[in-house]
């Protein structure tokens, strides 16, 4: 609690005559409703959870408090508040709760732990060393990696997510070739060696085409036609052997990959299958930067198969708005945070807002000019200027100590 000395001056008239001054001892106090010396905020209440504490505090992420008077999309909300400036437990600098994808590694749980995380990279990528569920990106978890070069270790040609060797991908995510020892799509056999004369040579029975089934040939139907059920290589026709089964592909392009214009079911790659494409660049008809497969537009990709960002004129889930322009003074901030008095742009139903939260100079903390006899009394003018204030009580009366 403070004290300070309030000087009241006022005439009265004695049997000894003369003027007095009556010096009055003002209690003052956090609380009051009133800002006073030492005081950056005061609300009148004791709440602690509000913006303005009970210590005339100005409520802030950080400072231990949890404020409940905002909801989610509002400016200044809490979750949490661990009073803290680390970003590795579970509540992050930003007074969220952390999630995995939030790009902050929590330190505070063991494995086995409900929300522990492995890794924590922050981005939309599922395609690299990270994954978007916080683990590591490993050989068979059926998502590709993007971000390693050929002879780099953890490098992938090809991930099926499956342990199917007589697939286009074989189990230790290097794409089925001819000579790998292993029957794969489109080879009628495959005895993983050059030799051009003895059974099989090119991963083709020697027999082959002769129409007559032979050991060693899935299939010969004596033909040249590789569109139809049994390949030139005496092998049924199947999805990845690089050749078009007429009536039952859309496309083949005989590889394991999912990011290109064919996928590994042999249907063509769209924005919105889970497959980022990485065969075109940004200037290309189809081009990908993201591809989450679903058709949520505020998460980190959108339904354009492009990354979020504020100014696309979608909401993402971290925004409190987004109307897709650099205008400031239209409801939505460029930085995509919803306009409020005293953000310092002047807004749809405000006169003013000149960003600060002093409610005694010429615009009030409700974004309307200040006004002789609006309760205020201004403190940014020296007497003489015009809009000066010497008193301010509130009302139009001319009787009482403020005229």
């Amino acid at each position: 609690m403070r004290l300070f000395l309030l000087l009241i001056g006022f005439v009265w008239t004695s049997g000894c005559g003369g003027d007095q001054v009556v010096v009055r001892e003002i209690e003052a106090k956090c609380g009051n409703g009133q800002i006073e010396t030492g005081e950056v905020c005061d609300d009148g209440n004791e709440t602690e959870t509000d913006a303005c504490t009970s210590g005339c505090r100005l409520n802030r992420c950080g400072d231990g408090v949890l404020r409940t008077d905002l909801q989610a999309d509002q400016e200044g909300f809490e979750a949490c508040d661990d009073g803290n400036e680390l970003s590795d437990d579970g509540c992050i600098e930003s007074c969220l709760h952390a999630r995995c994808g939030d790009g902050f590694l929590r330190l505070d749980l063991s494995e086995g732990d409900d929300n522990f995380e492995f890794c924590d990279d922050g981005n939309s990528s599922d395609h690299d060393a990270c994954r978007n569920d916080c683990k590591p990106a490993t050989c068979g978890d059926g998502l590709l990696r993007a971000d390693l070069l050929d002879g780099e270790l953890g490098f992938e040609a090809c991930d099926d997510g499956n342990d199917d060797d007589s697939d286009t991908c074989l189990s230790n995510c290097v794409e089925a070739a001819c000579g790998d020892g292993v029957v794969g799509p489109g080879e009628g056999c495959d005895d993983g060696n050059n030799d051009s004369g003895d059974a099989c040579s090119n991963c083709q029975p020697a027999s082959c085409g002769d129409g007559i089934v032979q050991r060693g040939e899935a299939c010969d139907d004596g033909n040249a036609e590789n569109g139809d059920d049994c390949l030139n290589s005496c092998a049924p026709a199947r999805c990845g052997d690089g050749a078009l089964h007429e009536g039952h592909e859309v496309c083949d392009d005989g590889n394991a990959h999912d990011q290109d214009a064919c996928t590994r079911a042999c249907t063509l790659a769209r924005c919105g299958d889970g497959y980022t494409r990485s065969d075109l660049g940004p200037e290309d008809d189809g081009f990908e930067g993201c591809d989450d497969g679903n058709r949520i537009d505020g998460d980190t990709c959108t339904n354009s198969c492009l990354p979020a960002r504020c100014g696309d004129g979608i909401e993402a889930m971290w925004e409190q708005c987004d109307d897709g322009n650099e205008i400031e003074d239209d409801g939505c901030m460029s930085d995509c945070r919803a306009a409020r008095c005293g953000d310092g742009a002047v807004s749809p139903g405000e006169i003013c807002d000149d960003g600060n939260a002093d409610d005694l100079d010429a615009c009030t903390n409700a974004c309307q000019p200040a006004a002789c006899s609006d309760g205020r009394q201004r403190m940014d003018l020296q007497a003489g200027e015009p809009g000066f204030e010497a008193c301010d009580d509130g009302n139009q009366a001319d009787d009482d100590g403020c005229v």
